[in-house]
């Protein structure tokens, strides 16, 4: 009995031994672990951004409340290496929320348990609420460059497509709308004009109003510009006769104004090209500085110039420079159309321009004209008459040297340009052989020889062979 008891007291003592080593290793691998991977307190160096919960119909934020914010957190390194700004989710809760201030809460939860949330910078957001309204307002049409279109032309009043425009925010907001507003600019235009534009909300001052929707957010706006048939716009352009001073040259020849608004009657006006001349040229022989003179333009009988307050609307001021000779030349370009929209072609008034150039005289001794290029820019012109600016490019890359070359005067500055919808294609008839058998009936021959016995004076007999064709018919 005594060797069983003890037996059974050894095991005890055995068992308890065998959990304090446990326990013993378990703080060990604890405090091991512990070392390893400890905790870390600090900010985390992302902004987490604020998701809005249960916002109330009808209301809208008036102010700009945070929509990040940024959180002290303390968790191991290894939990730090995962984190990510999606691994925490900030909440504002706007639950029963009315019109006016408030001061909103805000909750941050993390997905990995482990992780503990310190402080929250802000801790709350204020949020101003307001009703939403919303209000329909007629869109006026502001047009501008009215100035671009030439004397001659009429503009019909604009139709806009929808009229009326919902204007909806809060109700501060929709209370300073005054006025909806929509541009449309006239440059470069002849014809109707139709676009889609965007309004402008604007208040009493004409300031642009903000944190509003619109709907419709454009609108059609059409308005037609009308060509009175006794006007038209013509550029204007002079030339010079006899030669300056030995030692020098003409460096540009301009005329003001450039270009001309004459009426007259309709069949006249028509019948005109785009460009007229002044009566006679300027003699400019033996000149050593600038001749300015005062010319009449070369009209047609009954035409007459649009000049307000001019006392001689029919005299232009044509001005020439005369500079010393460094290099110059003048030389004519045939005239390119360029940037021209597609489906569209164009009809120059004059086929080429007079180009001064000045520089080194080694090179206007060599200068040729496809190393220039003289051109008139199209872009954005729609169908109609256009008085467009010339202009000359020096192709350098044909000829670095080029560079030092100077283009000091086109003439004249503008030409007309005719734009026009270009004409459909015309089909082209392409013929088709097809073949067509004849029957021809087959005709054969058989020859047969005949003898005939003609006596000569010789007394021999001589045998002359006849042939004769006789036909066959199969």
């Amino acid at each position: 009995m005594k060797k069983k008891g003890f037996s059974r007291y050894k095991w005890r003592e055995d068992l308890g031994t065998a959990l304090l080593a446990l326990a013993l290793a378990l703080v060990v691998w604890v405090n091991a672990t512990y070392q390893a991977d400890k905790p870390r307190e600090d900010a985390f160096p992302q902004p987490i951004p604020i998701e809005v919960l249960n916002a109330p119909s009808g209301l809208t934020v008036t102010n700009n409340p945070a929509n990040s914010v940024r959180v002290v957190i303390k968790a191991f390194s290894s939990s730090w290496a995962s984190l990510t700004p999606s691994s925490f989710r900030a909440t504002a809760d706007w639950k029963g929320l009315s019109e006016g201030v408030h001061r909103v809460p805000i909750k941050v939860t993390c997905s990995d348990r482990s992780v503990t949330i310190i402080s929250v910078q802000p801790e709350s957001v204020y949020v101003q609420l307001e009703r939403v309204v919303k209000e329909a307002f007629e869109v006026s049409v502001n047009i501008e460059d009215k100035d671009a279109l030439p004397l001659g032309y009429t503009i019909e009043p604009p139709e806009v497509e929808p009229r009326f425009v919902s204007v909806e925010g809060a109700a501060s907001a929709v209370a300073r709308v005054k006025a909806l507003v929509v541009s449309v600019s006239l440059l470069g235009q002849r014809t109707a004009v139709e676009r889609m534009v965007e309004p402008r909300p604007v208040d009493e001052d004409g300031a642009t109003v903000t944190n509003v929707k619109l709907s419709p957010q454009s609108v059609r706006v059409r308005f037609d510009i009308q060509k009175k048939l006794n006007y038209r716009e013509v550029a204007v352009r002079a030339r010079t006769k006899g030669n300056p001073a030995r030692g020098y040259y003409v460096s540009s020849v301009s005329v003001e104004p450039a270009t001309i608004t004459v009426f007259g009657p309709p069949a006249t006006i028509a019948a005109m090209p785009g460009l007229v001349s002044v009566k006679g040229e300027i003699d400019i022989t033996g000149a050593t500085r600038m001749v300015v003179q005062r010319m009449e333009l070369d009209l047609p009988e009954g035409v007459s110039v649009y000049r307000e307050g001019e006392s001689d609307p029919q005299r232009v001021l044509v001005t020439v420079e005369i500079d010393a000779v460094k290099g110059g030349t003048t030389i004519e370009l045939p005239l390119q159309v360029k940037k021209l929209q597609e489906g569209l072609v164009a009809k120059l008034s004059i086929p080429s321009v007079d180009v001064i150039l000045t520089g080194p005289a080694v090179l206007l001794d060599d200068l040729q004209t496809s190393m220039l290029e003289a051109y008139v820019d199209v872009g954005g012109l729609g169908v109609g008459v256009h008085q467009v600016k010339t202009a000359v490019d020096i192709l350098v890359s044909r000829n670095p040297k080029l560079g030092d070359l100077v283009v000091t005067s086109i003439s004249p500055e503008y030409v007309e340009v005719d734009i026009r919808e270009a004409p459909p294609p015309t089909p082209t008839l392409t013929p088709t052989l097809t073949p067509t058998v004849t029957q021809t009936p087959e005709v054969s021959a058989t020859l047969t020889i005949t003898a005939t016995m003609t006596p000569t004076l010789t007394g021999k007999r001589t045998v002359v062979p006849t042939p004769s064709l006789t036909p066959k018919s199969e």
